[in-house]
């Protein structure tokens, strides 16, 4: 009797010490926050001939971030309408592979720093 309710006992306490604890499900640690630097560092790409330049695009993300909102649904919300208002000019010369990864990104930065 006594040894079941320490086998209970022990049971109970490994499966509530766990609760509460975030960890992702493929056993890998959460990533750290990323700066408003490593933003435009990861953003940004060298030019080659007859490609887009990133700098406009990243520029104006660098800038949006630097005071990006607090909270997850408006900083995700800014993502979203910074991404709106390059849209159609970056569509025409080109440079839409840039700015899905800017835009990407941007959310990367919103939930890393968020921590969702």
């Amino acid at each position: 009797m006594t040894l079941r309710m320490l086998l209970v006992a022990g049971a109970m306490v490994l499966v509530c010490g766990c609760a509460g604890h975030r960890t992702p499900t493929d056993g890998a640690a959460l990533a750290p926050p990323m700066s408003v630097k490593e933003y435009y560092e990861f953003c940004s790409a060298l030019p080659t001939p007859g490609a887009c330049l990133s700098d406009p695009i990243c520029l104006r993300y660098r800038k949006e971030l630097a005071a990006a909102p607090t909270d997850l649904r408006s900083c995700l919300a800014m993502c979203r309408q910074t991404y709106n208002a390059l849209y159609v000019d970056n569509l025409i010369n080109g440079c839409g592979t840039i700015l899905e990864r800017a835009v990407d990104l941007c959310d990367q930065f919103c939930r890393r720093r968020d921590g969702a």
